[in-house]
């Protein structure tokens, strides 16, 4: 007779099987386990400690058991109540076990972690999707395995070998979810993660995997891991086609790429199909669907497990009949509802019928036709097209749009802010609309970028209200100081402040600031610049000439390089005029008179002549700083060189932009002959003023100087000079900067001039090797010059920590970090180079390694993604992990670091840093005990980096090489080969004198006396 506990495990099988689901014996064991653990948990949480004063001044408690659950909090506590089925967590300790005994330290409390659904909609979603856990492949033709004692008693009875096969193991479901990688697709990327996350926390499948559906040249479909072609592996469609029935693949795509308008999706789909379950899923709404590549028809979908389980289709219309060859491919949209019915359809047992939407596919797919599209139509017949048809939210989305850049992160940005409930379906139908052209993809753009046809733009314009217009404009701002940075030239911030009345924010000049960031990307100064002429139009000057000044004042204030252009054509045209008037003749003057009108029209049309010719190097050098011609260095350099022939007047402004032009010419040809003409250019300036008995005096000699000095600091720096060349020029360079900071001071210049130029004394005073005193009493000038500049304290706050760091005293300099880090930007690219510093000031100390890796983590997560920054940061957070684990022993911190030096390595773009990490990572892979793969790994590493340090034999020496070389060398002697270790240290003490020829200032000697020893113990073997 069956015991209570038999009886209840029967019924819970029962249960089950009910449910729909058939579990194994290990899934009973596993279920039954989970109940208990959960089952001694919640005992242990009700059952309060026992005299909890007593135990609290034994000390702190032992840690509960994983899933534990704290007791409620006491009526009238500080813990508010907590929202009903709101889902909770048990406290997670932040410190590893292990790392800190079994308890966290003294200071150490518990915090509650948040759920993993973040998502919104992920429940409701798995709920949906849940019928799949009773998705059941066709039975494999294979046998199980060779059951030897039954085939041994059958083949003793019926006198032959007849071989007996055990039941095969149920093959496990998997799952393929393919992103369509075309470019309108990449609006449906957060809905594709989502479905991903739901399958992942599902449990119904082996395996989860998300790859993205590419187009190639032939016009065959590819599969890659990532979106963009040239950064992933893409292989051929059909080897991840599955033809054992155990694979359930979910494309995710608005079936309107080129894949699609050619037939080459729709094939890969009907191949697919007839061998394991498939479906699209359309994020477009219904509506849309006749204008895509697969257009859908509404029916019921019927499967019939009994049939052979392939899905069929029965439409609602009564249209003419498909092919034979054709085959129905469900069309889900991205909602639980539709695909909860999937799921249901195929979870279930025996025939089941579901409603939805199917298209058809061929083997011989035709070419679908392209979107419609209205070839010669106008902006007011394009824009009355999707009005007719375009719902609500998508003609609201669109008239806000005309505002802002059209790049697809900013896009979002305007849909979170001002019409949070339109979504992706609105943008999609304001992607396809044919309103827009997209534009091509440039380095640094944040997205796919697109513009409005001609003409559009200024219709939506009308329909958008000024007000809504600044509103957008402040968000597009906070956009741009978030993504690139509070340096960064903010012109839509401009734009608001010319639109709401206010005085723009001054900037300082070129003068003062030599290396004004700009975005890479043009739209984001063109589009706030078309807003703000729409609603506050100029008159044009009278005149060329002045017509040029005007777009160049208008430029500065804007930035939108289509003004440049027109100030450059409207300059041409004027010096054109001026050489044609300054030609010809008066004919003959008549007596003293006539003479002297002569040498005063002579003499203006000469300062006619320099003003049009400065004003046009000053256009052409302004259009090197735009995106596109950035894009295009040689384009940059011819710019400049035309720049460089017009500016040949002798008035200071013209020679100031003349040293401008040299110097741009000297970053951009990194010829230091142009920096050596800039420093020219400066002195004779001051020489023939001098000379002509008017010298330079005020603040046209401290911008002078200025200039001078940051010009003499960069020209010390050329050809990697080191040691007392340096500091002489670094010393000459303080020298002018000292002067132009008291010339600004006595002539009442701007503050942040003056700050800007004591900083630069700083530097050079630093170079120069001043001692501390002098440095920190420069930058209290400069700090009280600062007043409540945020960005200029932080400079200010920087500094001091540097000259802190550097004179040894470590508290201090910790403290001025701190101070600094109060004027960073949350998001900034400054707060991330100032928590790099800082993270790094505490790792070389060696006392603070673990503070050093909570710095340097935080500054990561801050630095722009793929920017030398954030791999520079990665390099260094690589490092302090490494640097722990050899204190602390934690081996996860040398497989972290590993990863991160390795990741550094492969993907830095600077050869250096690329050289470094390999090196660190070679010494990190030299830590695992001998065995393990990364241990042998290490030589790899050491090759790697010896590569990039010294890419060509005639290379200069380098430390790094040098290090490279040893580091392999210790890897031959651990592997006992003593050969290739000797022949490593020999070519290291050969680059060690190479460097010492060199007369180089950085040489360990330390490592070089390490490097004979180790030459002298092999050799003495």
């Amino acid at each position: 007779m069956p015991t209570s506990t038999e009886a209840g495990l029967d019924g819970f099988i029962g249960r089950l099987r009910e449910a729909g689901f058939d579990p194994t014996a290990e899934e009973v064991a596993e279920a039954l386990w989970l109940a208990r653990r959960q089952s001694v948990a919640a005992q242990g949480a009700a059952a309060p400690p026992p005299g909890g004063e007593e135990r609290e001044a034994k000390g702190p408690s032992p840690r509960p058991p994983s899933g534990s659950v704290p007791p409620p909090a006491p009526d009238g506590g500080d813990e508010p109540p907590a929202h009903a089925g709101a889902e909770r967590s048990a406290p997670v300790s932040l410190y590893a076990p292990g790392r800190h005994g079994d308890d966290a330290p003294p200071r150490a409390f518990a915090v509650r972690a948040p759920a993993a659904s973040t998502l919104p909609g992920l429940l409701g979603l798995q709920r949906a999707l849940r019928p799949l856990h009773g998705y059941r492949p066709q039975p494999v033709p294979v046998p199980g395995p060779l059951d030897e004692a039954a085939t041994a008693e059958l083949s003793a009875r019926s006198a032959a070998v007849l071989p007996v096969f055990g039941a095969g193991a149920r093959p496990d479901a998997q799952v393929l979810l393919l992103m369509d990688a075309s470019t309108t697709t990449s609006v449906w990327q957060l809905t594709f993660d989502q479905l991903r996350q739901t399958c992942e926390q599902l449990g119904a499948f082996r395996d989860v995997q998300a790859l993205y559906l590419h187009y190639a040249a032939d016009g065959s479909p590819l599969i890659g891991t990532g979106p963009e072609p040239a950064a992933t592996r893409l292989r051929p469609a059909d080897q991840y086609r599955d033809t054992t029935g155990r694979q359930l693949t979910l494309v995710v795509s608005d079936c309107v790429g080129p894949l699609w308008q050619g037939g080459g999706a729709q094939r890969l789909l009907h191949r697919w199909s007839g061998s394991s379950p498939l479906a699209v899923v359309q994020p477009l709404p219904p509506r849309l669907w006749h204008r895509t590549a697969l257009p859908a028809e509404p029916g019921t979908l019927v499967r019939d497990r009994g049939a052979g389980g392939r899905v069929e289709f029965q439409p609602d219309g009564y249209g003419a009949p498909q092919p034979d060859d054709a085959l129905p491919v469900p069309v889900l949209l991205p909602t639980p509802a539709a695909l909860g019915s999937w799921a249901r359809l195929l979870g279930g047992n025996g025939r089941r019928a579901v409603r939805g939407a199917a298209a058809w596919v061929r083997p011989r797919h035709h070419v679908m036709p392209a979107p419609g599209t209205q070839d010669g139509a106008g902006p007011r017949e394009l824009l009355g097209a999707f009005r007719a048809s375009a719902s609500p939210g998508a003609l609201d989305l669109v008239v806000h749009l005309a505002a802002v850049p059209l790049v697809l992160p900013v896009i979002q940005l305007v849909q979170e802010a001002m019409l949070p409930d339109t979504g992706p379906m609105e943008l999609a139908e304001v992607l396809l609309s044919g309103l827009l052209e997209r534009l091509p993809d440039i380095e640094g753009s944040p997205g796919p970028r697109y513009a409005f046809a001609p003409g559009v733009a200024e219709l939506l314009m009308q329909s958008l209200d000024q007000d809504a217009a600044v509103l957008v404009l402040k968000y597009l701002s906070e956009y741009v100081t978030r993504h690139f940075g509070k340096g960064t030239r903010n012109f839509p911030a401009l734009a608001v402040a010319r639109l709401s009345g206010h005085d723009a924010p001054e900037e300082q000049g070129e003068e003062w600031q030599e290396n004004p960031e700009t975005v890479s990307d043009d739209l984001f100064a063109q589009v706030p610049a078309r807003v703000v002429r729409w609603y506050d139009p100029e008159t044009a000057a009278p005149g060329g000439l002045a017509e040029a000044e005007r777009l160049l004042n208008r430029w500065r204030a804007l930035g939108d390089p289509r003004l440049l252009e027109e100030a450059r054509a409207h300059a041409e045209s004027a010096l054109a005029a001026a050489r044609s008037d300054g030609s010809g003749g008066e004919g003959d003057a008549e007596g003293e008179a006539g003479a002297t009108r002569a040498a005063d029209g002579e003499t203006a049309a000469t300062e006619q002549l320099t003003r049009t010719k400065l004003v046009l190097g000053k256009a052409l050098r302004a259009l090197t700083a735009t995106g596109e011609v950035q894009r295009d260095p040689a384009r940059a350099r011819g710019l400049l060189h035309e720049a460089g022939r017009q500016l040949t007047g002798a008035d200071p402004e013209t020679r100031f932009e003349l040293a401008a032009v040299q110097r741009d010419l000297w970053r951009a040809e990194s010829d230091p002959r142009h920096l050596r003409a800039a420093v020219r250019t400066l002195r004779t300036m001051a020489e023939d003023a001098d000379a002509a008995g008017s010298p330079l005096t005020g603040p046209l000699e401290a911008r002078r100087r200025l200039w001078l000095g940051r010009l003499l600091l960069a020209l010390g720096r050329l050809d990697g000079r080191t040691g007392a060349e340096l500091r002489s020029f670094a010393a000459e360079a303080a020298a002018e900067l000292r002067v132009a900071g008291d010339l600004l001071a006595s002539a009442g210049a701007d503050d942040r001039q003056l700050c800007g130029a004591l900083l630069d004394l700083g530097t050079a005073l630093r170079t120069a090797g001043a001692g501390s005193d002098e440095r920190l009493a420069n930058l209290d000038r400069a700090r009280a010059a600062a007043g409540d500049d945020p960005a200029l304290r932080l400079r200010c706050a920087r500094a001091r920590a540097r000259v802190l760091r550097d004179a040894g005293d470590r508290q201090g300099a910790d403290e001025a970090y701190a101070a600094a880090e109060a004027f960073a930007g949350r998001d900034s690219r400054e707060r991330a180079e100032l928590l790099g510093e800082w993270g790094r000031m505490l790792l070389e100390s060696g006392t603070e390694v673990t503070r050093a890796e909570g710095l340097l983590r935080e500054a990561l997560t801050t630095a722009p993604s793929g920017d030398v920054l954030a791999h520079r940061l990665q390099l260094q957070l690589g490092r302090a992990l490494v640097t722990r684990f050899e204190r602390e022993g934690f081996l996860p911190d040398l497989y972290e670091g590993c990863h991160l030096l390795e990741q550094t390595a492969r993907k830095a773009g600077d050869g250096e840093l690329r050289a470094e990490a390999w090196l660190l990572l070679g010494g990190a892979r030299q830590q695992f005990p001998a065995g393990h793969g990364p241990a042998e790994r290490a030589q790899e590493a050491f090759t790697r980096s010896l590569t990039e340090a010294r890419p060509h034999d005639d290379t200069p020496a380098s430390v790094s090489a040098a290090r490279a070389l040893m580091g392999r060398g210790t890897f031959h002697e651990r592997f006992a080969r003593p050969r290739e270790a000797l022949e490593d240290y020999r070519a290291a003490a050969a680059e060690w004198q190479r460097l010492a020829g060199e007369l180089r200032e950085d040489i360990p000697w330390d490592e070089v006396r390490e490097t004979r020893g180790r030459i002298a113990a092999l050799e003495a073997e």
